[in-house]
């Protein structure tokens, strides 16, 4: 987890030198939308924003199919184990009458 924040914080200086660093005014063209002048630092964090929002968005969706999954394999080793007490009592108990037989017949003999 540090390493993240140690990158996070490394790619926010890159970027924060790369804004002061160009203050260059450009237009944005894009499918025929012209954008008034604005900074080249301003486009380069908007499209960084842009991207760390796409990934978090992804990521979530990740998550949750992630965490549902999980859900469903909890409810079905549940329903295992349920299943295995039961099996495991029933062999307890067939064990029990079995020894009660066989010590039956050998008072019997």
């Amino acid at each position: 987890m540090q390493i993240y924040l140690f990158v996070a914080l490394v790619c926010l200086i890159v970027i924060a030198v790369f804004i002061f660093q160009n203050p260059t005014l450009v237009m944005v063209q894009f499918l025929g939308w012209n954008s008034p002048e604005i900074q080249l630092g301003i486009i380069v964090l908007a499209a960084v924003i842009a991207g760390a929002l796409i990934t978090f968005l992804l990521d979530t969706v990740r998550f949750f199919k992630v965490a549902k999954t999980i859900r469903e394999l909890k409810t079905s080793n549940k329903k295992l184990e349920k299943i295995n007490q039961s099996m495991q009592s029933s062999v307890q108990a067939n064990t029990v009458v079995a020894d009660k037989e066989a010590a039956a017949s050998a008072t019997d003999e």
